[in-house]
């Protein structure tokens, strides 16, 4: 087909603009591709987080087993005030 013709060496333009849209495309495709799985979440994502979190709760459940949970009151940065004596005998009077 292109036996007998000779091709046309691009001019310095024409490299510049094919580079520039080679460069921009290839930019726009790799935002595309980090982008894509937030605006369309692939389901069997959803289905391997959904499982992999309820094996990591099972692991955790069988680690913890009958370990006793201490709950101690939790400290207040101001001491609460308690009345003094001599108002308690002021409000008996």
């Amino acid at each position: 087909m292109f036996n007998g013709t000779k091709m046309k060496p691009l001019n310095h333009l024409q490299r510049q603009r094919i580079t520039s849209n080679l460069f921009v495309l290839v930019a726009l495709g790799a935002i595309a591709t980090v982008a894509a799985p937030t605006l369309f979440p692939c389901p069997a994502f959803d289905q391997n987080d959904k499982a992999a979190r309820l094996e990591a709760r099972r692991r955790l459940k069988a680690q913890q087993g009958n370990t006793p949970v201490v709950i101690r009151e939790r400290r207040t940065t101001v001491q609460q005030q308690q009345p003094k004596q001599s108002d308690v005998n002021n409000d008996e009077q």
